[in-house]
């Protein structure tokens, strides 16, 4: 909960592009010697925060109002998984998993036309 609270000060603070991008992060450890280590998931983001990375701890630190080192991590893995799939991979994956759609192709002889 807090951390959507962060992002919105983040968009309130005129850093609307900046809360985009957090907003495909997660934060995912806070160690006792006061690391915070957040998870993007999409590596553009990711690619655009690092540079912002000693605006951003502190933007971090002063929300919280606690000595927070900000920590920048890449989810290669969640990015696979969350990658937009096309028609024809939606199709493919409906052909092979959902009997309905199984149906229509065995009786009926359905196929994607896009």
């Amino acid at each position: 909960m807090e951390w959507h609270l962060f992002l919105d000060s983040v968009s309130r603070a005129d850093h609307s592009v900046l809360s985009v991008h957090l907003g495909s992060c997660e934060p995912v450890l806070c160690t006792d010697r006061g690391v915070l280590t957040i998870s993007c998931c999409r590596k553009f983001s990711y690619e655009e925060l690092l540079p912002e990375l000693p605006a951003l701890q502190k933007s971090v630190a002063a929300f919280y109002r606690l000595p927070l080192t900000l920590r920048l991590v890449y989810d290669a893995e969640k990015d696979a998984c969350t990658k937009e799939k096309t028609v024809f991979t939606l199709f493919e994956e409906l052909s092979r998993k959902n009997p309905v759609v199984q149906f229509i192709i065995r009786e009926f002889g359905g196929e994607l036309i896009y």
